[in-house]
């Protein structure tokens, strides 16, 4: 249908978009909850939220807990293992350029378990373009930080678990849902996927002796608020639309674009500098992801 394809193009630029100001929001409330009782909060009200919209579009509730258990994993790996082991090594202090480094792997590591698992095509342009992304963010990062990425002392090992931690369910979460959510109702199967990730936060809060104690300011609330609204429900409803109609290499591919809209948004919000390598690689980010898109495309034609 032509509005459909319309809405496939549009829809990954939108969700990017909305992902990136994450980061932003994650700075105004990062030092007034810890990371895991943050995100059981923010996933719970999300959840509570659904109910309503569901009975609003006449979606049916979840009744059968069984028949959501692939959506609830993916939830506990894309709501609580990604989110949550990427909040807490930078909230140890770890910089954003590190992190954003880890994690830019992410694509490249998502396309390879959908072509050993899924069967997607991968070719020599369409790896070529995973690559030129990844060196893109490199170098986005590099031009914020630094060669030394603004790290002193060293990264601390536990804080490099999480960050791979982080990576792996990203990846693992995106590949997942691709190949075994595709038939899942939207609106419940999310419903479902913040419900597992409420209980898998609120389950490693305990683990690791967060305090329940919040401070609640007009920032955090509505830092919290955007989070609820632009992130848990606005880009993440975008972000199964397009995993249920995309290729998963190429929606990881659009993850590339993430640190890159982060800079401008920290230049323009806090006044943080954009040199001209960060722009030059974000200009080869925009680049990888062309001929990823391209290269899926082609494919499908």
């Amino acid at each position: 249908m032509p509005n459909q394809a319309v809405l496939l193009r549009v829809a990954p630029l939108l969700f990017v978009s909305l992902w990136s100001t994450g980061f932003i929001a994650a700075r105004y409330s990062m030092h007034n909850a810890d990371p895991f009782v943050f995100l059981c909060l923010r996933f719970s009200i999300t959840a509570l939220a659904l109910v309503p919209i569901l009975l609003i579009v006449g979606a049916a509730l979840p009744r059968r807990i069984w028949s959501f258990r692939h959506d609830m994993v993916t939830g506990v790996l894309v709501h609580c293992g990604y989110l949550g082991y990427l909040f807490w090594p930078i909230k140890n202090g770890v910089p954003t350029g590190i992190v954003a480094i880890i994690i830019g792997v992410q694509p490249i590591l998502t396309m390879t378990l959908a072509t050993l698992y899924i069967g997607e095509h991968l070719d020599s342009r369409k790896l070529a373009g995973l690559v030129i992304g990844f060196v893109g963010i490199s170098v986005v990062i590099i031009g914020k930080y630094g060669i030394g990425l603004g790290l002193n002392g060293g990264l601390d090992p536990l804080d490099l678990l999480m960050c791979l931690v982080s990576l792996f369910s990203m990846a693992t979460g995106v590949f997942y849902q691709k190949k075994f959510c595709d038939q899942s109702q939207l609106l419940p199967g999310t419903l479902m996927q913040y419900v597992a990730g409420s209980l898998a936060t609120a389950g490693f809060a305990l683990l690791y002796g967060e305090t329940w104690a919040i401070d609640w300011t007009p920032t955090f609330a509505l830092a919290l608020t955007w989070q609820v609204l632009g992130l848990s429900l606005g880009a993440v409803l975008l972000l199964m639309y397009i995993i249920r109609n995309g290729e998963a290499g190429r929606i990881s591919s659009m993850f590339y674009l993430v640190p890159p809209l982060v800079v401008i948004e920290a230049h323009f919000l806090f006044g943080e500098t954009l040199g001209l390598l960060s722009i030059g690689g974000m200009l080869v980010c925009l680049v990888g992801v062309l001929i990823v898109s391209r290269s899926a495309r082609t494919v499908k034609a």
